[in-house]
C-alpha cells in the first residue's frame, strides 16, 4: 500500500485541484500498484524552509512496501522529479523525494472486495 504524503509551502488554492487523483495515478504507474491501495495526503501551507530560501517548494514521502532499493530509486526519481515539478511548478531544486521501504505486516488496513478489485491485496 503506497502511502504518499507532501508537505509543500505552496498555498491550497495555488495547488491543482485533481492534484491527489494525478499523484495516485503516477504512483500507480511507476511502482506498480494499484490505484486503489494507493493513499495520497497534501499538506499545502506549511512553513518550510531549504537551501536557506522559502521559495516554493515540496517535500515528499513516499513509502512502499517492497518496491525501493538503491537499484531502482534512481530511475523513480527521475520519473517523479518531472512529475511533481510540472504539477506544482516548482524547480528542480525546490524538490525533495524521501523513499521509505516497508514491508507489507507495517500496514494495517481492511480491504475487501467489491471496494478493492485485486484480490492480492486483500487483508488476510
Amino acid at each position: 500500500m503506497p502511502k504518499i504524503i507532501i508537505h509543500t509551502n505552496i498555498k491550497n488554492e495555488d495547488i491543482p485541484d485533481d492534484f491527489e487523483e494525478k499523484v495516485a495515478q503516477k504512483v500507480s504507474e511507476v511502482v506498480g500498484y494499484p490505484i486503489e491501495i494507493i493513499y495520497v495526503s497534501v499538506t499545502p501551507g506549511d512553513r518550510m524552509i531549504h537551501n536557506g530560501s522559502r521559495d516554493p517548494m515540496a517535500f515528499v514521502d513516499i513509502d512502499t512496501a517492497l518496491n525501493f532499493n538503491e537499484e531502482v530509486n534512481p530511475g523513480y526519481t527521475v520519473k517523479f522529479q518531472d512529475f511533481f515539478t510540472k504539477a506544482l511548478n516548482i524547480p528542480l531544486s525546490r524538490l525533495v523525494l524521501h523513499y521509505h521501504d516497508a514491508k507489507v505486516s507495517d500496514y494495517g488496513v481492511y480491504r475487501r472486495a467489491p471496494e478493492y478489485k485485486h484480490e492480492q491485496y486483500f487483508s488476510q
